[in-house]
């Protein structure tokens, strides 16, 4: 739970309205230090000079009225015309005017700045305190806080202020940078594959128009991509009639080395034919895979056998049981295999393949000890049609279709595909596929 936090935490700081939040609460954290300094700094200066000297006149008629022993009745009386508390402490006598005042020894006192260091001051709970002696008793005054509290009252009205201005502000700017929210969730469909629905625009800001543009963009790519969807498909079905037508033709002719090779052409092209129907059925996001209880070890086992039986390829299988679309997952391993054994020659250690079980999912490895990929490659390897030969010889590859339709199916199985490559060294691919045939949350 505590990770699960963690992750909240760092999604949230990396939004950019938590952002401005946190700065704005930091700010008003910041003015509330500031201002408490200030006025608790501002006090004692404060009360030194513009107070104590009243406050020593006042308290010089107080005790010589009071007298000495003192009367404690007059002393009563004084305190609540006057604007103190008062305590008297002596021989025999420990009285306050306030049951709030406790004895003098509780207080921490100082002596005052001259002229006034015949006596002591000291404060506490927001109050000051001015102590004098006289023949033998104390008189401590406790200074009327109005002065203060006055104080202390505009000083949080004015905080009050500012937090609220901080928080309209902080309500303005969200309502102004919402568009942001918006605009970042359709983009992540569109680095998706997704370009349905678009951007709610609101206002005529500078955000709006970005909106505007993207919604712009995406509906143009939109089109371009079902316009070449739409190509392929459509030349697709139209070269299925008349390659069966040639093959048929050819089959008829006699038996001769061109005859065999034109048959074998015309199978590849039937076979790039399929894969493109295969692969734009596929992104188009509306086939649905035909998934079935299978063993993904005795489908490789099967693609080997059948395909591959010429070959030199090590197996190291566990058996997997999952939900899987078992032609796709043959047109995978096929694919996959066929790259790898065309890539490794004679004096290279034999192509290997490995199934394990991880948690909920199955991963599929094939390796090689060929050529490698180059990294400029690596990146575009899985795009349709693209050849890291870029003269496109037969004798160094298919059309690039392959891993494009790999990939594909993959990503239809909530999968993942991931390509390591060494130039020199060979390459490594991995199938990553959840066996419950749920979504990807690996």
């Amino acid at each position: 739970m505590l990770k699960n936090l963690f992750q909240i935490l760092r999604v949230k700081r990396a939004s950019l309205i938590s952002s401005i939040l946190l700065y704005f609460i930091i700010s008003l954290l910041v003015i509330g230090l500031i201002l408490g300094i200030s006025f608790t700094s501002r006090i004692k200066p404060y009360f030194q000079n513009d107070i104590l000297p009243n406050v020593a006149r006042y308290i010089q008629y107080v005790v010589e009225d009071i007298g000495s022993p003192p009367d404690l009745e007059k002393a009563k009386r004084l305190a609540s015309e006057l604007p103190f508390e008062l305590r008297i402490e002596g021989k025999d006598i420990a009285w306050s005017s306030n049951s709030d005042i406790s004895a003098m020894v509780n207080y921490q006192l100082q002596a005052a700045p001259y002229p006034y260091d015949e006596y002591q001051i000291g404060e506490g709970r927001y109050r000051h305190f001015v102590v004098t002696e006289r023949q033998g008793y104390r008189f401590m005054f406790v200074a009327n806080s109005s002065f203060e509290s006055g104080s202390r009252k505009r000083h949080w009205i004015l905080f009050l202020l500012l937090a609220g201005t901080l928080f309209i502000l902080y309500l303005a700017i969200r309502r102004l940078f919402k568009p942001i929210e918006s605009i970042s969730s359709h983009l992540s469909k569109i680095s998706g594959g997704n370009f349905e629905g678009q951007i709610e625009i609101t206002g005529e800001n500078e955000l709006a128009q970005l909106a505007k543009g993207i919604n712009e963009m995406s509906a143009q790519i939109k089109s371009m991509l079902d316009s070449k969807a739409g190509l392929l498909l459509a030349i697709s079905h139209e070269l299925r009639s008349p390659l069966t037508r040639m093959r048929v033709n050819l089959e008829l002719l006699d038996k001769s080395d061109t005859q065999q090779a034109l048959i074998e052409d015309i199978h590849e092209m039937e076979h790039l034919v399929t894969n493109i129907l295969e692969s734009e059925r596929l992104g188009s996001h509306h086939m649905a895979l035909n998934r079935t209880e299978c063993d993904l070890a005795v489908i490789i086992e099967s693609v080997v056998s059948r395909y591959f039986e010429r070959q030199e390829v090590i197996l190291n299988l566990t058996p997997v049981q999952g939900l899987f679309d078992e032609l796709r997952i043959q047109l995978i391993v096929k694919n996959l295999l066929d790259n790898a054994c065309r890539y490794t020659n004679s004096k290279s250690k034999a192509v290997e393949i490995s199934l394990t079980m991880s948690n909920t999912w199955a991963k599929i490895k094939i390796t090689d000890h060929g050529s490698g990929i180059n990294p400029e490659d690596l990146k575009h390897i899985t795009e349709a049609f693209y050849r890291a030969d870029q003269a496109r010889q037969r004798n160094t590859g298919g059309y690039g279709i392959g891993l494009y339709l790999c990939k594909q199916i993959v990503n239809a199985h909530a999968g993942s595909l991931i390509i390591d490559s060494h130039p020199g060294k060979g390459t490594q691919v991995t199938v990553k596929l959840p066996v419950s045939g749920g979504p990807n949350d690996g």
